[in-house]
């Protein structure tokens, strides 16, 4: 049985799952506020890290 296909798949495979994990990246963000109100809606208030953007999403 010849592995040396089976090893280059499973690496390229590998290198591409790694490849596409670096590039999707992850939101750095942290809650300022966040408020919930009695009838189930709310306020979040949210600071990007790295460019300092801020968001704010309302909920009914």
């Amino acid at each position: 049985m010849n592995t040396k296909p089976r090893i280059a798949i499973y690496l390229m495979t590998s290198f591409l799952a790694a490849v596409f994990v670096a590039q999707t990246g992850c939101d750095r963000k942290e809650t300022v506020v966040e408020i919930e109100g009695p009838r189930g809606g709310g306020v979040s208030v949210e600071k990007d890290v790295d460019d300092g953007s801020i968001t704010v999403d309302v909920e009914r």
